[in-house]
């Protein structure tokens, strides 16, 4: 063998040159992925409503509804970035904020999901209080058993995560308690 070959040579120009390339690639990758439009956790934006059509919100003006939904949606992830700067004391003001917008109860589910998704982020950041006092303060503000169930089973996790059983399985018994009385007619 060639020991003059570049092939031979861990830090050859072609290796260097492959990985400059394999790194251009994943930085475009990562890029477009950033740059890709986050899912609406609050639903897709309000149509407009032509001038002979009945309003989506009889009892809501369309534009105020619009902000609404775009402030919880701008707060949620508000909420999502000071859980990862660990900053912990504006979380449960934010989640009262969310709630105060009194959202029509058609979008209840989606205020119930960010509750989760946040409960969720808590848990892993070991807020476990935090995390049940996001959910209990939720959970007062929610009429729907199914969104009741769903907030009960992530306080069972949570609850799980921290080693507490007892209680997990409490959560978990009201939730299956819950979705039971859904579905009877």
């Amino acid at each position: 063998m060639n020991s003059t070959n570049p092939r031979n040579h861990k830090n050859s120009r072609g290796d260097g040159l492959r990985h400059c390339v394999i790194a251009l690639i994943v930085f475009a990758v990562v890029s477009i992925a950033c740059l890709a439009p986050v899912p609406c956790l609050y639903g897709s934006p309000l149509p407009q409503a032509a001038p002979a059509q009945k309003a989506l919100e009889p009892d809501a003006d369309q534009d105020e509804l619009r902000q609404a939904l775009s402030i919880a949606e701008a707060k949620h992830e508000l909420l999502r970035v000071l859980i990862s700067q660990g900053r912990f004391d504006r979380v449960l003001p934010e989640v009262k904020a969310i709630l105060d917008l009194k959202l029509p109860e058609k979008y209840e589910t989606n205020v119930a999901k960010s509750a989760c998704i946040i409960a969720n982020d808590l848990a892993e950041s070991r807020q476990f209080s935090l995390a049940h006092a996001v959910l209990d303060e939720t959970l007062r503000h929610t009429n729907l058993n199914e969104n009741k169930a769903s907030i009960l089973k992530i306080q069972a996790f949570v609850y799980k995560t921290e080693g507490n059983l007892d209680k997990a399985l409490k959560c978990l018994e009201r939730a299956i308690e819950l979705e039971k009385q859904r579905n009877r007619p």
